[in-house]
């Protein structure tokens, strides 16, 4: 087989990490960028493979020597870069974000991130945006692909290439119909799942057992490559965070990448040159690296701006991950490439096992440290003690939903029979010790009925992973409110939708959120429930505690407190309904914003501490503090608070 050098390939790295790149700066106009990982996936599968027929072939295969050159590749760069953002990171976070960068430390340093991101991608996971190694998934996806695929391809080759094309097109099949099932139903892990994944690898593969034999016609190579990086190119442009990904929109990408992989071969078509200029190439050179630098600069940057980060800066940002990146491969991985140096394959093979023990072993000091605290000043500790300042209702019953959705059924208030409810999400959950306070003065029963992260709206869910039964949650409160008791059974935008959407959008949240609100103001008149409405408290632009903390560890001068402008700008939709002249009369509406904001700005601290433990749900001592807020709702004789 052919083992001739290709520069168009390293053309094609370029055109893979540099719309990463600019996706994760934040630019608009890329926010399909996200592709370029499966443009990866599509080189790599056929660069290894290639490489690996040709050993198999030779009789110069050997699993050892196969994990000596991933070594010598994968591991040099990862580890400056892994030793880097821990340095950041015991500089930077604080001891709660310490403890889950450890964790993902230990995921990326054993190569099973993308599984650990995913089973942490629950509704109060940290912000994708805020975790250093979170861009570690895809090398974790490559290296357990790799565990298996070389045994594979040598035991194959025993009985044939033709035994190899069809075993590698059927698992592709499999994998990519398992993927495409799992982005509609799982769509968190469909995005993670190497499983899911593995076929993009193997369009690879695929190409490497049968390439191209001979030149084609030009006219043919070139268009079959100028279709191939309109595709890539289209994904790159059009694909955003609405689109069902992977799946089978990830076919486009990947298609595209084969083609140009394939017409590229044996002609210089019009693509190939254009990615093999000197420029281009430079970039597809320096790419692992710059993949690898790329993101913990920007989420370390971010965090030590605190405030919202320029264009300008974003644009010094990418020189700094540039030139990092060039560095990097000439000074990192370049020798580490040349098999004369640093010993043989034993040796090798033995640094690889030890850089991943010395990132465990750092891990597990982080973790045994508690996030190491004692690095930081009582102020800082005293603010950080909100995150945990939150209300844990009791006694309380569980139950599941469809899905397993756990909705929670709390007392609260008066040692009493209920004569209200509060039916909320996280939101209505945060501030149910201020109903519950304000309860207790009047000497009244209630409960608190409701799940984090289900819109408290009839027939309607959240389109994220793990909230597809909040419809049943809503039905079960209004059967509860009916005084059917809900039978126990054993066992990041946010879109929502009905059943009448057939695309998510803003505005499309805004049509379902208005219908429903009306939908269900209508089935509980008809239960004869009088309804209060709270209003959104006033949301900041980040986590308050952890940007308090990191004020004050970093010495920074910012303001923190939401304007009130803002804060009425966008709950102007809500704003209206509440007033719309349909529900004014028996619709009564209880505003926050009159305890939490000034006039020109909403605040954040209460002495020196946060009043919210995220940044948008108030800690359960500032709900207590603003009780007053709910204390009209018993001299009017409400019998029923929601959310």
């Amino acid at each position: 087989m052919a083992s001739t050098y290709r520069p168009d390939i390293d053309g094609l790295r370029a055109l893979a990490v540099i719309p990463v790149v600019l996706f994760h700066s934040g630019f608009d106009a890329i926010k399909g960028g996200f592709v370029g990982v499966d443009v990866f996936f599509v080189i790599s599968g056929f660069l290894i493979t290639r490489i690996l027929l040709d050993e198999i072939h030779d009789g110069r295969f050997s699993i050892a020597g196969f994990y000596e050159r991933r070594v010598r590749r994968i591991f040099p760069a990862l580890f400056v870069v892994l030793v880097f953002s821990t340095a950041a990171a015991a500089w930077m976070l604080t001891s709660g974000e310490f403890l889950d960068y450890a964790s993902s430390l230990a995921a990326s340093a054993f190569f099973f991130s993308n599984y650990y991101f995913m089973f942490d991608a629950g509704y109060f996971a940290a912000p994708s945006e805020t975790r250093p190694l979170l861009h570690i998934w895809s090398l974790a996806v490559e290296e357990q692909f790799y565990i298996v695929f070389p045994l594979f391809l040598f035991l194959l080759s025993r009985i044939g290439k033709r035994a190899i094309g069809i075993a590698t097109a059927v698992l592709l099949v499999a994998s990519l119909s398992y993927g495409i099932w799992l982005v509609g139903a799982a769509p968190t892990d469909a995005f993670y799942s190497t499983p899911g994944r593995g076929w993009q690898l193997m369009v690879g593969a695929l190409l490497a057992v049968y390439p191209a034999q001979r030149a084609l016609p030009d006219a043919l190579a070139n268009g079959l490559g100028i279709v191939g990086l309109a595709l890539v190119c289209y994904s790159v442009f059009a694909f955003s965070e609405l689109t069902a990904f992977p799946g089978a929109a990830a076919t486009v990408p990947v298609l595209g990448t084969a083609l140009m992989l394939y017409s590229g071969a044996r002609n210089e078509t019009w693509p190939a040159r254009l990615l093999s200029t000197s420029p281009v190439r430079i970039i597809g050179l320096i790419s692992y690296s710059m993949y690898l630098w790329h993101w913990p600069l920007l989420v370390f940057y971010r965090q030590w701006s605190i405030s919202p980060v320029t264009n300008t800066e974003v644009s010094v940002l990418i020189v700094v991950i540039v030139v990092l990146s060039y560095l990097t491969w000439r000074f990192v991985e370049q020798p580490f490439r040349n098999r004369g140096l640093f010993g043989g394959r034993e040796r090798i093979l033995a640094l690889g096992v030890g850089v991943m023990l010395v990132l465990g072993a750092m891990s597990l000091l982080i973790m045994n440290g508690n996030g190491f605290p004692g690095r930081h000043s009582e102020q800082v500790a005293r603010i950080q003690e909100a995150e945990n300042d939150r209300w844990v209702p009791t006694p309380c019953e569980f139950f599941s939903t469809r899905g397993n959705g756990e909705v929670r059924l709390c007392s609260i208030g008066a040692a009493r029979e209920p004569s209200f409810a509060v039916w909320g999400d996280s939101h209505g959950q945060a501030l149910a010790p201020a109903v519950d306070q304000s309860a207790r003065r009047a000497d009244r029963g209630g409960v608190f009925f409701g799940r984090g992260g289900c819109v408290t709206l009839l027939g309607v869910t959240q389109a994220r992973q793990g909230f597809e039964a909040c419809d049943d949650e809503a039905d079960a409160f209004i059967a509860f409110a009916m005084g059917v008791r809900f039978q126990s059974e054993p066992g990041d935008t946010v879109y929502i939708r009905d059943a009448a959407t057939s695309a998510l959008s803003l505005d499309e949240n805004r049509r379902v959120f208005s219908n429903a609100f009306e939908r269900t103001l209508k089935a509980l008149a008809r239960l004869g429930r009088r309804v209060t409405v709270v209003e959104q408290v006033p949301e900041a632009a980040l986590s308050i505690p952890q940007a308090a903390a990191r004020k004050v560890m970093l010495g920074r001068r910012l303001e923190l407190r939401p304007a009130v402008g803002d804060y009425v700008e966008r709950q102007q939709l809500v704003t209206e309904l509440f007033n719309d002249a349909r529900f004014a009369a028996t619709l009564g509406v209880i505003r926050p914003q009159a305890r939490l904001c000034g006039d020109e700005y909403c605040e954040v601290m209460h002495e020196g501490v946060p009043i919210y433990w995220d940044s948008s749900h108030l800690t359960a001592t500032h709900a207590r503090r603003i009780s007053i807020l709910f204390d009209s709702l018993w001299s009017e004789g409400v019998e029923n608070a929601a959310d």
